[in-house]
């Protein structure tokens, strides 16, 4: 039974095939990123993309081994991992999903980055919010039934939905990735340091194995509230709710106090822009599928609005702090 199961292209919708080739220029990009600062002494980025990679590949293969949450739809290129013992029953793995998480968490690390938000906690829970607002086109999308990138199990007792989008799977966006970006941010001083820097060794044959392992436990242990109030038969939005509207007020105050980048990397907005031109265009294909508006579009859109809006925080703030300076230290400001 062979490993690696290539389907037809031409049979497969073509927002599937579009969302393979995004995630593919993502991937890319970020691996092209990471190793040109790499070169220049800044190991960060690779060590983000290495963590990632890990962590995603870790959750998945344990997930499809002992809960079986769902079930895979069809793209291009699918990992047959039902012909290995431990995952007989289960189904093949689009390719895309190994690359996924090194994908969209280096996105979300980029624009964190870029914000400038001086305390760390409040770095990570913005970045978890944006997180958020990533996956809302993306999770909605795979679940409609003129797409079927998954097929969610209707029995999975953690699962209580909102336009199709399982609350369980917002909050673990929300927390597991915030944690993931603390991670990354806490260790950045430590492997990119001026003078008591971490070894390539350290960084990232310890580092990044402990830190991929400490989003799984660490995830886990965050989420259990959710996971006891689903136990206990009650509905999961009051804690969604309050997760969020936390998250919000968090992110709004650090925002007041954040020292923005002068300019946003040319990789961070390659990256953020792929994706929402992407989804975009899946969007309005939807709304012409539905002949109208429905509320899961305009979910998927705010999400869309929400990204550009973080990415585009940095280059606003300094525009807005150059006009409140007198006309004497603009240039300097700009400079």
């Amino acid at each position: 039974m062979s490993l690696i199961v290539v389907n037809n292209p031409a049979q497969l919708p073509w927002q599937t095939n579009l969302f393979d080739l995004l995630m593919l220029a993502m991937f890319a990009t970020a691996t092209a990123y990471s190793v040109v600062q790499f070169r220049r002494g800044r190991r960060i980025y690779a060590a983000v993309l290495a963590t990632a990679t890990i962590y995603g590949l870790v959750l998945e293969l344990a997930g499809m081994a002992t809960l079986n949450m769902y079930a895979q739809g069809e793209f291009l290129l699918m990992i047959n991992w039902t012909a290995l013992p431990l995952w007989e029953g289960t189904t093949m793995m689009p390719f895309y999903v190994v690359i996924f998480y090194p994908a969209i968490l280096f996105t979300g690390f980029k624009v964190v980055e870029a914000l400038g938000i001086q305390k760390r906690w409040q770095a990570a829970t913005t970045g978890g919010l944006f997180m958020i607002t990533l996956d809302a086109p993306y999770i909605v999308e795979g679940n409609l039934r003129h797409i079927v990138w998954w097929t969610w199990d209707p029995d999975f007792k953690m699962f209580q939905y909102w336009v199709g989008w399982p609350l369980a799977d917002l909050c673990w966006q929300g927390l597991w990735d915030a944690l993931f970006i603390y991670l990354m941010l806490w260790a950045l001083p430590r492997i990119d340091g001026a003078q008591t820097s971490w070894s390539n060794a350290r960084s990232f044959g310890v580092f990044v194995p402990l830190s991929a392992l400490a989003v799984l436990v660490g995830g886990t242990i965050l989420l259990s509230p959710l996971t006891v109030v689903t136990l206990l038969g009650a509905p999961q939005w009051p804690l969604v709710l309050l997760l969020v509207s936390a998250y919000a007020a968090i992110a709004v105050s650090a925002l007041r106090t954040a020292r923005p980048a002068r300019r946003i990397s040319k990789c961070t907005a390659a990256v953020v822009s792929m994706y929402v031109v992407s989804f975009a265009a899946m969007v309005l294909a939807n709304a012409v599928y539905e002949r109208g508006i429905t509320q899961y579009i305009a979910v998927q859109a705010a999400g869309l609005l929400l990204m550009s809006a973080f990415t585009a925080f940095p280059a606003v703030a300094r525009r807005r702090a150059a006009r409140a300076q007198p006309e004497d230290q603009r240039d300097h400001i700009a400079a």
